[in-house]
């Protein structure tokens, strides 16, 4: 055991004092016939400096002068003596200044969630690919008005497609045969009618022109208009309009889509060839029109319209289909969970408005999860720490964090968003803050099995408690913060907020923790312990709670029956005083705690009617002696140590094996599980054979903008974009610049890509190559030139505003309305740019992984396009919006990932460096926090669930980061603060696995309860964080537990002072400067 020379403390009869030296020997200072000494009011009074120094770790050279122990002590001393002399007051004054800010934070709407931050949250905001993007949005957002208030053209109302309004459904025969047979196709119609029959339709419909009126809506693309043909009785025509009896050849029709598969291939299998012709899926699509009156393009407010659409037509079609497949849903869940099938064939349907109302319905029901998770950590907190009142004000603790954090994360720090992600808050706070609690409480706990020096009062516990568990509590807590701050470098916005948010919500845990738990011990020592006493001892319950508060009178108990009963001890009743003058060196110089006098390897049990100055082994909880005997036992066995240490470091190779496999992901992320109908739809999105009715992402090409300036846009704010900047040199009048504007659209349709995304090897650029379509404004023009003007082209003759003008009133004849967004004007009438569209052949929608390499193609044709474009237009800009906005945001989310894990690397050394003061220590703390985390993301994620780095992925990384530190920390500085008798490596184990193994269990047995929770949550994003965050904690406790007290007790340093300890260069350092202040 740790070694120390015992301090017997004689008991002495009530109302006397007797001072003891180290051999027990009364002083000659001892005084019969005084006052009973009360160590819990002034301490000072009575004890030698030494003694003083010992308690309350004063530094005090002067060893006549007489004060009050915690006169001259720091801070927390200072708070400490204040909460046990006042705790009602000070519980109280922090109790209101909590809820104060809670209602400051409710009243000014602190905590209100962004919800009109569109799509553009997480799209990098300084990124040239996202600026290319924003300006060709926000030039056409400013031609749009521009057309709109000269009534110069504008896109005819209801013209194009609404994505997020259109309706889809899949069919899919259940036994692999094919869909179209007798059954299935009345299913089709049965539904077809259903849909079609939904009062509305005909408002909202895509709307089919004949050049400048519209004639109806737009034909839905559906199997059945071809299996149910009319006859003309009078002709005998044949009309595929759905309204006639199913065709009685069946092959036939089947045989026409087979032979027109650019028309028809909409509705065949992607395998049809490969099955020799059997269809077993199909699909139906009513298209959607936009824009909507009072809008002016397609994505001007998209959701808004989509909105419109959903409220005033998708809402009933879904309700009749409730109520036609009796779709109901369970509790806490959707409707849309489960699949449909009917005589065989499995039915699937999609919608955007449909999908994102029922996102927000999961995540409304997910979220409540959240609750559950909180009143789980409590009754456990209940459990270990064996008091309601302890766990209630500790939860209370933990969830004030959150207002508090809210209102310096907007006020004082000036972060405007808070969006969903960082609700994600709520578990990490849950883990975080119940290791705080029970580190401080455990302290606490322990404290009574201190010499009595610490054991003796309220206050002596109170101090050593504070100071031991402020301490631990303060290193976890900056290297927990350190990695959330690292990730509020992220460039994508919504991952830097919740890092922000998290590391401020750290520190608010430990801020809160220091200043709510003293004053709160001393309540629970006087109020419910020692209420629990006098109900013992036969008095009323009144009189026992108000004897809890010291308003009545102590209880009188059996003097020995109080020094042998473990939980009265450090109760401030009278009976025996008795005060140690003689303090062993070796055990003063210790920094554990509040100066411990002795330490956990020289316990001993008591005798009746005196207190000895060690710690008594049958105090210790069956956790506290379990870590202390068996645990220790077998990890620091001088075998086993070194089988453990090289168990894990294979495991760390082969961690940081698989880690470095993560990249972007192959496939499309899945939001929800498999059994969810929509996503079932999407995991059958590219079974289909391609058609001209697929999604396909379109790509559009820029003349005459700059870019855009972001100087001084609040990056937390996602509606702000900067201000658009215009291209300079831009000019379009010259002969040879109108035929290179023409020319361009030629090159378009002839130029290949050999990506994977567009098809492989020879494959073309845009759909359907050399009969592409291609919006060319300039060819166009040139055809209004020559045929209404019946002018030569290129125009000659023309100063650039004269050109524009022309432009303009091309715009706005019948012939030029079309292109009314294809031609931008600014309010002056000056050609802001000209825009030629297309679609490619990539596929909508889709990952980094796939888009990369095409989006590389189309930059590379670009500049080729530059390369030989005459002056004035040869600034060529290219983006597909969304499609490649999104790819740099999933790039930048792993490029971020493996950034953050690098800085927090090496900000953790640095903070576990200066907190253990010891280089092996520090070194060794640190592969344990990197064997977490690439057990965590290499082994678990790569090799056992087979993930790439998704969103969800990279954001449990960064949480993964945070929650990692926290057990290593405390392990590694209560092995580096264990007592200076603990002399060997063995010993210094036994110390930290004693006083910290039973903290470290509650915390990880809390956080998995926390996030076990998530596991029944519907979509996967909490699944997976589910699985993240129980593999982190296990892998954190494993590394902690296991690796690290065996590698500390294999190589850890022997003594506080051993050849890698920074000690005595601190120590230097801090003479040098009390040398020069004294000068």
């Amino acid at each position: 055991g740790c070694r120390t020379r015992a301090h017997r403390v004689i008991g002495v009869p009530s109302g006397s004092t007797r001072l003891v030296d180290r051999r027990g020997r009364g002083s000659s200072r001892a005084r019969r016939g005084t006052a009973p000494l009360d160590m819990s009011t002034s301490p000072g009074e009575s004890l030698t400096p030494r003694a003083r120094k010992a308690w309350t770790g004063e530094d005090d050279g002067s060893r006549g002068e007489r004060k009050d122990a915690t006169a001259n002590a720091g801070f927390l001393a200072k708070y400490s003596r204040w909460s046990h002399d006042r705790p009602c007051l000070v519980f109280t004054s922090v109790f209101m200044a909590i809820i104060a800010i809670s209602a400051v934070v409710a009243l000014a709407n602190l905590a209100e969630f962004n919800t009109d931050a569109g799509d553009k949250e997480w799209i990098i905001l300084n990124d040239p690919v996202t600026e290319t993007a924003d300006a060709a949005e926000t030039a056409l957002n400013v031609a749009a008005r521009t057309a709109d208030a000269s009534g110069a053209g504008s896109i005819p109302e209801r013209s194009k497609q609404s994505e997020g309004g259109t309706l889809t459904f899949h069919f899919e025969s259940e036994d692999g045969g094919s869909v179209f047979n007798r059954d299935a196709l009345l299913l089709m119609r049965e539904i077809d009618t259903l849909v079609m029959s939904t009062p509305g339709y005909e408002n909202f419909c895509q709307l089919e022109y004949d050049g400048v009126n519209a004639t109806g809506c737009v034909e839905r693309v559906s199997p059945v208009l071809y299996f149910f043909p009319s006859v003309d009785d009078a002709t005998g025509e044949v009309k595929y309009d759905g309204n006639g009896e199913l065709t009685e050849d069946l092959d036939a029709i089947v045989a026409m889509f087979s032979h027109d598969r650019r028309s028809f291939g909409y509705f065949l299998d992607g395998d049809f060839d490969a099955n020799g012709g059997v269809n077993r899926v199909t699909r139906v699509k009513y298209p959607m029109g936009a824009p909507r009156p009072g809008y002016v393009a397609v994505d001007d407010r998209e959701d808004a319209q989509r909105d419109e659409i959903g409220e005033g037509w998708l809402d009933a079609v879904e309700a009749k289909l409730f109520e036609r497949f009796a779709m109901r849903a369970s509790f806490l869940s959707t409707p849309y969970m489960g699949l449909l099938n009917e005589d065989g064939t499995d039915i699937r349907f999609y919608a955007g408005y449909l999908r994102s109302k029922d996102s927000q319905r999961i995540i409304g029901f997910d979220l409540s999860w959240a609750g559950a998770s909180i009143l789980a950590v409590w009754v456990y907190m209940s459990l270990h720490t064996g008091s309601v009142f302890v766990a209630s004000l500790g939860m209370f603790e933990i969830l004030a964090s959150f207002p508090v954090s809210i209102f310096l994360y907007r006020v004082f720090f000036r972060v405007s968003y808070l969006g969903n992600i960082q609700i994600l808050s709520v578990f990490v706070v849950l883990g975080v803050g119940a290791d705080d609690v029970f580190v401080f409480f455990d302290a606490f706990k322990q404290s009574a099995y201190e010499p009595y020096e610490v054991s003796g009062t309220t206050l002596t516990r109170v101090l050593y408690t504070a100071r031991r568990a402020s301490k631990a509590i303060f290193v976890t807590s900056l290297t927990t913060a350190v990695a959330f701050a690292a990730t509020a470098m992220s460039k994508v916005m919504p991952i830097s907020a919740f890092g922000a948010l998290s590391a401020i919500m750290i520190f608010v845990l430990f801020a809160v923790n220091v200043l709510f738990f003293p004053p709160a011990l001393v309540l629970y020592d006087r109020w419910v312990r020692n209420a629990a006493r006098r109900r013992a001892n036969g008095e009323g319950k009144l009189a026992a709670c108000l004897g809890g508060f010291g308003c009545v009178g102590p209880p009188g108990r059996d003097v020995a029956a109080r020094a042998d009963d473990a939980d009265d001890v450090g109760s401030e009743s009278s009976g025996d005083v008795a005060v140690v003058v003689g303090v062993d060196d070796a055990s003063s110089s210790s920094s554990d705690g509040a100066g411990a006098l002795s330490s956990d390897a020289s316990l001993g049990s008591g005798r009746r009617g005196r207190r000895e100055s060690r710690m008594d082994v049958a105090k210790l909880r069956p956790i506290e002696w379990f870590y202390r005997e068996p645990f220790h036992a077998c990890v620091a066995h001088p075998v086993i140590k070194f089988f453990v240490v090289a168990s894990f470091a294979a495991l760390l190779a082969i961690g940081v094996k698989m880690a470095s496999e993560l990249e972007t992901p192959a496939e499309q992320e899945a939001w929800y599980p498999d059994t969810h109908l929509m996503q079932s739809f999407s995991n059958n999105r590219r079974r289909f054979m391609s058609s001209d009715e697929d999604r396909v992402v379109p790509v559009d090409l820029f003349w005459g903008l700059g870019g855009m300036d972001v100087r001084g846009v609040d990056k937390y704010d996602p509606r702000q974009r900067g201000v658009l900047e215009l291209d300079a040199t831009f000019d379009a009048s010259s002969e040879a610049a109108q035929d290179f504007l023409v020319a361009a659209c030629d090159f378009l349709k002839n130029a290949t890509c050999d990506a994977d995304g567009c098809g492989g090897p020879g494959s073309d650029l845009v759909r359907n190559g050399k009969d592409a379509r291609v919006v060319c404004p300039m060819a166009a023009f040139r055809k209004y030139v020559e045929e209404a003007l019946v002018e030569p082209f290129p125009v000659t003759g023309l100063h650039t505003s004269s050109f524009a003008a022309k432009l303009q009133t091309f715009v706005a004849s019948t012939h030029g309305s079309p292109y009314s967004s294809h031609l931008g004007f600014d309010e002056s009438g000056a050609l802001m740019f000209v825009r030629v569209s297309t679609e490619s052949t990539l596929v909508f929608p889709t990952t980094a992984k796939t888009s990369r390499p095409v989006f590389d193609v189309w930059s590379a044709f670009v500049d080729d396009l530059n390369a030989r474009a005459p002056r004035g237009v040869g600034n060529a800009k290219q983006t597909a919006y969304y499609t490649w906005t999104w790819m740099k945001t999933q790039e930048a989310l792993v490029e971020n990932t493996f950034q953050g894990l690098i800085i927090c690397f090496c900000m953790a050394f640095v903070v576990l460096l200066l907190s253990t003061m010891d280089l092996r220590a520090g070194m060794i703390a640190t592969v344990t926090i990197a064997g977490v985390v690439t057990t965590v993301m290499g082994v678990g994620v790569r090799g056992i669930m087979g993930w790439d780095l998704g969103i969800g992925e990279s954001i449990a990384a960064v949480i993964l980061i945070g929650l990692s530190v926290d057990y290593c920390v405390h392990l590694a500085n209560a092995y580096c603060e264990a007592p200076a008798s603990c002399d060997t490596r063995e010993l210094r184990v036994q110390h930290a696995l004693m006083t910290m193994g039973i903290s470290i269990t509650a915390s990880a047995v809390t956080t998995i309860v926390s996030g076990s929770m998530l596991w029944l949550c519907i979509l996967t994003f909490f699944s997976k964080f589910a699985f993240l965050i129980t593999a982190t904690i296990v892998s954190s406790f494993a590394w902690s537990l296991f690796f690290l007290p065996s590698a500390l007790a294999a190589f850890g340093p022997p003594g506080r002072y051993s050849w890698s300890s920074l000690r005595p260069a601190q120590e230097w350092l801090v003479r040098k400067w009390q040398e020069r202040r004294a000068k």
